[in-house]
């Protein structure tokens, strides 16, 4: 006989992680944290520290989730298909789509990015992109190509390039991604299948680049060029519900996660402003489905804009809100959670993210309860949980929730390792 069939709560502290800070005495914003209720649940559970892709490897949000979620990232569309389904859009099939920004370059030379981060009131960036001309644009050097712009939110967009002839995903960037670099001529990368296709939807963005530095030169404020990058073109995925037999939801304000679970057919939940609110709102969730991921942005966003006080003070405002929720994780046996984040976040060095590994705590009945008792860092890795990649931690919190079966065992076509009544009967009706 199977054990309870456990639901599945997963609170994803976005780049939480971080390196120790000489301003909160050589820790680190979560170690410097008061975090009782974060305490309560590593003292519950089991502990330990995870590699979400390979050791020393950055992470961007969306790349970190698609492993988290068990998918490889071949498996899923470029961010910036997800971007436009994350906004509602349906990017029309054989498109390629790119996120892009509007970017200012310096005066002196006009091609290297001096800011990345226009700020939303530096300009009026949906009238912006109408009045420079860049919202649509013919590329004769490919025939039947065009490349538009969508505005979407802040100072960002969508290029989308369209073709009678076929185009390719597998472009390099524009975007530098760093200011003080120059704007970046695409290229086909050297994993393009269709070389050809590739070259064109290079060739493309290069003469829609150089257009939008025309179209923006005479127009009022700071943009000058936009930088596209995370090329993209829709594809189907197997659904989440196929592949782990769960019935899922994510609760995240984050429009790529949002993009990314649409794409993976999870209900995908606004939260409410307030992190009381956003507990609350997990709660009411689990009772409708079987996996619910709870995002908190926050931490990345205050790391990036300032500092690991900030951060700390960031992460205690979300754990003073985490009572009920961790009430919950205590008392229920039908339910396991955990915690972790996505990526670690520098917050006392200008780097975007860094490939240390990210603390992981679980929560429920089966579980080896270990020693450590307070969440942070450097007491995570004193805990018993470990060996364990971001591609593989549902799978390990599927074992808890007794929803994996025994290696081997095949009662579908298709190879499936959670328990299912989804098969066919030898006799299709009682006799």
């Amino acid at each position: 006989m199977r054990g309870t069939d456990r639901s599945i709560l997963l609170l994803l502290l976005d780049g939480a992680a971080d390196r120790p800070a000489p301003e909160l005495d050589g820790r680190t914003p979560l170690e410097a944290a008061e975090t009782p209720n974060l305490d309560r649940l590593a003292a519950a559970g089991i502990n330990g520290t995870m590699h979400v892709a390979d050791p020393g490897v950055p992470l961007s949000s969306d790349l970190a989730h698609t492993r988290l979620f068990g998918y490889d990232p071949e498996e899923v569309p470029g961010r910036g298909v997800l971007e436009a389904r994350g906004f509602g859009r349906d990017p029309p099939a054989g498109s390629v789509v790119c996120s892009a920004s509007f970017a200012s370059l310096d005066p002196e030379t006009g091609t290297r990015v001096t800011d990345r981060h226009l700020p939303a009131d530096a300009a009026d960036f949906p009238a912006l992109a109408d009045r420079a001309g860049v919202a649509s644009v013919d590329v004769p050097v490919v025939e039947g190509c065009t490349a538009s712009f969508e505005y979407t939110w802040k100072n960002r967009g969508l290029v989308t390039i369209t073709a009678d002839t076929v185009v390719s995903p597998a472009v390099t960037d524009v975007d530098p991604f760093e200011e003080g670099l120059p704007v970046i001529a695409s290229e086909p990368t050297r994993a393009a299948d269709h070389r050809a296709a590739a070259r064109r939807t290079a060739d493309a963005l290069r003469t829609y680049t150089r257009s939008t530095r025309s179209g923006l030169a005479d127009a009022t404020g700071p943009a000058d060029v936009v930088l596209s990058k995370w090329a993209g073109t829709p594809t189907r995925v197997e659904s989440f519900r196929r592949r782990h037999g769960l019935e899922a939801a994510s609760v995240t304000p984050k429009p790529v996660l949002t993009g990314l679970a649409r794409t993976l057919g999870m209900t995908h939940v606004d939260p409410p402003d307030g992190y009381d609110a956003r507990a609350n709102l997990a709660l009411d969730t689990l009772a409708e489905n079987e996996f619910v991921h709870v995002h908190y942005p926050e931490p990345d966003e205050v790391s990036h804009a300032a500092g690991p006080s900030a951060k700390r003070d960031e992460l205690e405002s979300i754990d003073a809100s985490l009572a009920p929720v961790v009430e919950r994780a205590l008392e229920d046996p039908e339910l396991v959670t955990v915690v972790t984040a996505d990526h670690t976040t520098p917050s006392t060095e200008d780097v975007v993210h860094s490939g240390e590994p990210v603390p992981v705590t679980m929560v429920a009945d089966p579980v080896r309860v270990d020693d450590v008792e307070e969440v942070g860092e450097r007491p995570a890795a004193r805990g018993h949980f470990r060996d364990v990649r971001g591609r593989e931690l549902l799978k390990t919190a599927r074992a808890a929730a007794d929803r994996v079966m025994l290696d081997g065992l095949r009662r579908t076509p298709a190879v499936r390792d959670y328990p299912t009544t989804e098969v066919t009967p030898l006799w299709p009706r009682e006799e």
